[in-house]
């Protein structure tokens, strides 16, 4: 019920995956090839595209249950360590995160990188209590190191916590070897397929990425004051937690996973951050407020009132914030990326149903070129390319550009400057702006340039 049914508000790589394995499947040519190899949500999804294929619907259930099946991983590893009755209250709140709720409803990377995290540190536990050199346990080891690297950098905390712990502690000297070996391949061969994360912003603000663990994802680029504040807050509490907990996180093999993952996740600065960001203070904080002094001899208020105070006001805090998400959902309120993706679909439907009304031939199948290909080809159903390279002027980019109807980007994107001047240098004629709106621009390129 909570989740959003249209095309829109999916992750690009999340779109990328589902459409190159709908194309399989369809046995359809699709311009979606030309956006470079996806990331491993591709397989993950996979089942559902045979099954499903078209049901984003289908794709998002799915999500829950690998989410389901992550935190169920990562709730038994810590009542292994000893910490029941924490890791039973950091579930309840983390699956009604108004972060989770968001990784979810857009196929985002979180969800998926927990689950290998929890299952590759169980997997590890198990090959050490019977170790044997290359069996389904070893490579399932590396399968997990290569999947998690190409779904995002903070997926390389896996292969170097891995790396470290048999430097730290191996069975024997041969195995250390075969899993050097092997994680030296897999980490090398996920970084040739991801070409450098297309789809990942280096050096965003952390305070955006970890205010999410409050207030779920920012709707702007530009940081409120308030998200400032739980930013800066829960980057204070982070430190607070390593700062007690840093030896437990470190000799605990999915702790020093989360840690890796915390230090990576700074570089980018994303939702991913406040995704661990939130794992690592749920499961490693509360333990903290949890620790019964052997000298109080306080009641259950005594004992568990802070506990029980902040659980009701975070939970019912999450639950506010879900609750305006859904409404905001039901109103058809769009991130403005998606509100231009919008228009330029409205602005198609309605050229045809006018072809339509008078009578006129269909046409040529229309081309554009986006910012976000994967998202536009999703909700338009249309050939979409990536947005051409930097061109040294504008005869050079017209000629890049044959074929091509549209382009939909964001100007005021530092990646998009040189786009934007060459687009502005061009005689009047040769381009027409159709839509500009606060998520980007639609440029119409005329006939005349792209039949010459």
């Amino acid at each position: 019920m909570l989740l959003n049914k249209s095309s829109y508000g999916i992750d690009e790589g999340a779109a990328q995956a589902l459409l190159l394995t709908w194309s399989v499947v369809d046995n359809v040519v699709s311009s979606v090839v030309t956006l470079g190899f996806p990331d491993f949500r591709a397989v993950f999804l996979a089942p559902v595209g045979f099954l499903w294929t078209g049901n984003l619907l289908a794709a998002k259930i799915f999500t829950i249950l690998v989410m389901a099946v992550a935190t169920w991983a990562v709730h038994s590893w810590r009542r292994r360590s000893g910490e029941t009755e924490g890791a039973l209250l950091a579930t309840g709140l983390l699956l009604i995160s108004p972060l989770v709720f968001s990784q979810i409803d857009t196929i985002s990377v979180g969800p998926f990188l927990l689950f290998t995290f929890a299952i590759g540190a169980w997997t590890d536990l198990k090959y050490r209590e019977l170790p044997q050199a290359f069996g389904g346990r070893y490579f399932l080891q590396m399968l997990l190191s290569l999947v998690s690297v190409t779904l995002h950098p903070a997926g390389l905390a896996y292969p170097l916590a891995l790396f470290w712990r048999w430097y730290k502690d191996p069975v024997n000297k041969k195995q250390q070897h075969y899993f050097f070996a092997g994680i030296i391949f897999t980490v090398l061969l996920a970084l040739v397929l991801t070409m450098g994360w297309s789809h990942v912003t280096w050096l965003s603000n952390p305070v955006r990425g970890l205010s999410t663990v409050l207030q779920g994802p920012a709707g702007s680029k530009v940081l409120e004051t308030d998200r400032w504040f739980s930013g800066i807050g829960v980057l204070a509490i982070l430190f607070l937690i390593v700062l007690k907990q840093g030896r437990n996180l470190w000799t605990d093999f999915l702790g020093c996973i989360f840690l890796l993952a915390l230090a990576i996740g700074m570089l980018t600065g994303d939702d991913t951050l406040g995704m661990f960001a939130l794992v690592t203070s749920l499961y490693w904080g509360l333990p903290l407020l949890l620790q019964k002094d052997t000298e109080f001899q306080g009641g259950f208020w005594q004992q568990r009132g802070v506990v029980l105070v902040l659980f009701v006001v975070i939970s019912t805090t999450y639950m506010m914030i879900d609750k305006s998400h859904y409404k905001a959902m039901l109103a058809g309120q769009l991130a403005s990326s998606d509100r231009l993706i919008k228009a330029y679909v409205d602005n198609v439907e309605n050229m045809a149903s006018d072809r339509q009304q008078k009578n006129l031939p269909s046409g040529k199948p229309i081309r554009i070129a986006s910012q976000w290909p994967a998202r536009t080809m999703l909700a338009c159903r249309c050939d979409t390319l990536p947005l051409p390279p930097a061109a040294k002027d504008e005869e050079t980019l017209l000629a890049m550009m044959r074929g091509v109807k549209y382009l939909l980007f964001d100007p005021r994107d530092p990646a998009n400057h040189s786009l934007s001047h060459n687009l502005a240098m061009m005689d009047a004629g040769k381009v027409e702006t159709v839509a500009l709106q606060r998520g980007g621009v639609i440029i119409e390129i005329k006939e005349s340039t792209t039949t010459k």
